[in-house]
């Protein structure tokens, strides 16, 4: 009997040795490839986008989920500056809609939201190596989260100063102007775009906790021109008719806000710079503030410290802008 339990742990720890391994080959396999400047922005950006677990309990009236076209576009200060009502940008690199899954379980904990705002290019993440590396990760983790929560165990047990509040709210400040010169149009079309089964799986398990905790839920596609099309619309669309959500492309009404390709990105038509964020999110908060009857939280007493943060915030720009 000893001698069987003794063989079945040496076979976990040979599976275990393996996925530890595998990891780490494929995490050095994209530190080969990748720019270093990118690889320090998708650390600095995870890291910022997760500081809204230092916000508190209760206190963000909308939290947004995507990838890097969240943190590029949408401008929780700017919302905050011009119509009141709190938010979070939920975001990071490759962020995969499993991710956003997990993270709305996780805040729903300690925020209260009217909103959940999810961005859905990145249901359209569906590429091999991606997903094949992100659900690898994902399942060990599910194993040992003490390896993804290394920086909360340095926190609480490193003698280290708690975090101040992110200014930005994950918002990714950038006032680079790199033109998209493509004339690429979104021409209709009567194709649907296949949402894969697991990105659809966890569509479906953002909308049911947004329906049991009584969360609006509201569908978006931020500016996008190398990769959204109109079968992808229609895929979202479809959805969203099929659920009674909002859904707002974007893509098919920059005219009312103003946007320009020539001006507002920062990559050529991937990523909005400043001038693009601030005008999405004066449309999209506009829209929220509307269609939801969101708060105004700017004469709040309990909300002063927001006033504290877009000082904080309005420093950081003038400092960059220099």
């Amino acid at each position: 009997m000893n001698g069987q339990k003794a063989l079945a742990l040496r076979r976990v720890a040979k599976i275990l040795a393996f996925l530890v391994l595998l990891l780490a080959i494929l995490h050095f396999a994209e530190y080969l490839v990748r720019p270093r400047d990118t690889i320090a922005q998708a650390k600095t950006r995870t890291e910022e986008s997760l500081r809204v677990f230092d916000e508190p309990d209760n206190t963000l009236d909308v939290l947004f989920f995507g990838h890097s076209g969240v943190y590029s576009a949408i401008s929780p200060m700017e919302l905050y500056k011009e119509y009141g009502f709190t938010s979070y940008a939920c975001s990071q690199p490759l962020q995969m809609p499993w991710e956003s899954a997990r993270w709305l379980k996780a805040l729903l904990r300690e925020q209260s939201p009217q909103v959940v705002v999810l961005e859905v290019d990145h249901l359209f993440y569906d590429r091999d190596v991606t997903v094949a590396r992100n659900s690898i990760e994902n399942q060990f983790y599910d194993l040992f989260p003490v390896f993804r929560n290394h920086a909360n165990w340095k926190n609480r047990f490193g003698g280290r100063k708690k975090r101040a509040r992110s200014v930005t709210k994950g918002y990714f400040y950038s006032t680079a102007v790199k033109p998209y010169t493509g004339n690429k149009k979104l021409e209709k079309t009567d194709h649907v775009y296949k949402i894969g089964k697991r990105h659809m799986k966890a569509l479906e398990k953002i909308y049911s906790m947004c329906s049991k905790s009584g969360i609006r839920l509201m569908l978006l596609e931020v500016p996008s021109v190398v990769l959204w099309d109109y079968s992808r619309y229609n895929a979202v669309n479809a959805y969203a008719q099929e659920h009674g959500l909002d859904f707002v492309d974007l893509n098919q009404c920059t005219e009312e806000f103003g946007f320009d390709w020539k001006t507002d990105s920062r990559d050529k038509g991937d990523h909005l710079n400043y001038s693009g964020a601030k005008k999405v999110s004066r449309y999209v908060g506009k829209y929220l503030k509307e269609k939801y009857s969101l708060p105004d939280r700017r004469e709040d007493t309990r909300y002063a410290f927001w006033k504290e943060d877009l000082a904080g915030y309005e420093k950081k720009i003038k400092g960059d802008k220099k």
